[in-house]
């Protein structure tokens, strides 16, 4: 009978929260037989937290890429550069009749998706092409060594200068409907003309060997073209938000014309782009000494992307279980307020301000690279998502009971082998892509330039409050 009580209660409870008040104390109390009778209370248990050191190495599943340098006054200096590969589309064909078996040009375009700090801030890449190839079943962290993959003493392919936006493009165009800045990277016209010849190669019997290296991407990676490493080498002050890299291969080939003779020569490019089907592999430097300071102060704690600072959560777990799941009480819901702290006078003064989070993820501390490694999303069990309230500036995880159930169910599962991080949770930066129906598919940790600084912090008397609603049955 109490069972059964005890799950009317809940039931009430859970249909009716979203309505009720803070004050919860009594609620559906006398809607119960007197013998039986369940309260409902509220209690309030401290959190602790602290800033947590990401440094470089967090994974960057995704097909942006991320180019340039930015120094600010609170963060530091961060510095990104890719890896890319490029795709070929499945039984690619080259003409038999290229004029001279050779490229007019080959060039690179980096499609550029957005910009943080200055559009016209001078700045220099180098492109170099790569001597191994990025394996695609391997997991690539943003503290991937560039030069794992390419050759530090040979001479860049091409550098060049640029701007995070053109100046020579007429405001006709870059206003114009569907237009996408690029920056444009003439390479060296032998490069094209060795990727067409690569096509044109045959064995000592004659059989077109050439043609299997573009049947796919695989095939063309592996045997034509291995990826470039873009990297800036000068200038402070912007970072790119890459969109697409593109290798163009301009030929030429004779056609027949409207006569019927072929005394027509027409102009083609041969497109191999960086799409979701190959890598692209982001590299970040990140000032580690400054963001250790940072990490130090138990003032607070901070959210810095991309990489950066993380903030950790020890949740009172230990306490929640001995003053109630021990004594066979309902959790009817956990909820945990995070507040942020208003910039600094100098964060202020900055010319580009980064923004803010817009949704942290809270995940299990021991779960925190396996959760982006096998593509999950979030069950409400153990990991979670919040979203940033700008009327309170706040981010509000409403009910966390079902993550404190497991967790101390886990610990009195495992006994004698508890792992250190139990009670342990991480706040990460992401970003979310939904369906049609807007169901949330993927989550990815967020690569732009976002921070924020949080209440809390390891200095004492900066607890977090954890606000737990109870059912019990009365004395």
């Amino acid at each position: 009978m109490k069972k059964l009580l005890r799950f009317i209660a809940v039931m009430i409870l859970a249909v009716n929260m979203t309505g009720c008040d803070d004050n919860t104390e009594g609620l559906g109390g006398s809607m119960m037989p007197g013998q039986d009778n369940i309260s409902i209370n509220t209690a309030m248990y401290d959190a602790t937290s602290r800033s947590l050191l990401a440094g470089d190495s967090i994974l960057a599943r995704t097909n942006s890429a991320y180019l340039g340098k930015y120094t600010d006054p609170t963060y530091g200096t961060f510095e990104a550069d890719f890896l890319a590969q490029f795709h070929c589309v499945e039984d690619f064909e080259f003409p038999d009749n290229i004029v001279g078996d050779s490229a007019v040009s080959a060039e690179v375009r980096l499609y550029v998706n957005s910009y943080f700090g200055s559009e016209t801030n001078p700045c220099r890449l180098s492109v170099y092409p790569l001597d191994s190839v990025l394996q695609v079943d391997m997991n690539y962290y943003t503290d991937i060594n560039p030069a794992d993959f390419y050759d530090e003493a040979q001479a860049p392919l091409v550098s060049r200068p640029y701007t995070a936006v053109d100046q020579t493009v007429p405001d006709s165009i870059s206003g114009s409907n569907g237009y996408v800045p690029y920056i444009r990277i003439p390479l060296p016209r032998n490069f094209g003309t060795d990727i067409i010849r690569k096509y044109q190669e045959k064995d000592a019997q004659g059989n077109h060997i050439g043609k299997l290296y573009f049947k796919n991407a695989e095939t063309f990676i592996n045997n034509v073209c291995k990826g470039m490493y873009f990297k800036c080498d000068q200038g402070d002050g912007t970072i790119l938000n890459i969109q697409q890299a593109q290798l163009n291969i301009t030929f030429r080939y004779p056609i027949k014309s409207s006569s019927g003779r072929v005394d027509s020569v027409v102009t083609v490019v041969a497109q191999f782009a960086g799409t979701q089907e190959v890598i692209q592999a982001n590299h970040f430097l990140t000032d580690k000494e400054r963001l250790q300071t940072l990490v130090a102060d138990g003032s607070c704690t901070y959210l810095k992307t991309p990489a950066g600072i993380f903030t950790e959560l020890t949740l009172p777990l230990d306490e929640i279980a001995a003053n109630h799941v021990e004594k066979g009480d309902t959790l009817n819901s956990v909820k945990l307020t995070l507040t942020r702290y208003n910039i600094t006078a100098d964060e202020n003064a900055t010319d580009f301000k980064m923004s803010i989070p817009q949704t942290i993820l809270m995940v299990r501390k021991k779960d925190m690279y396996t959760f982006f490694e096998k593509n999950q999303v979030v069950d409400n069990k153990t990991s979670y998502l919040a979203s940033f309230n700008a009327n309170y500036n706040t981010y509000t995880f409403s009910n966390l009971s079902q993550l404190v159930t497991n967790c101390i169910n886990e610990k009195k599962k495992n006994a004698g082998a508890v792992d250190a991080d139990w009670d342990k949770v991480v706040l990460i930066p992401v970003v979310t892509t939904t369906d049609t129906s807007g169901n949330i598919v993927t989550i990815r940790h967020n690569l732009n330039l976002t921070s924020a600084r949080l209440m809390g912090g390891s200095n004492p008397g900066n607890e977090l409050q954890v606000r737990i609603t109870y059912s019990k049955f009365a004395e």
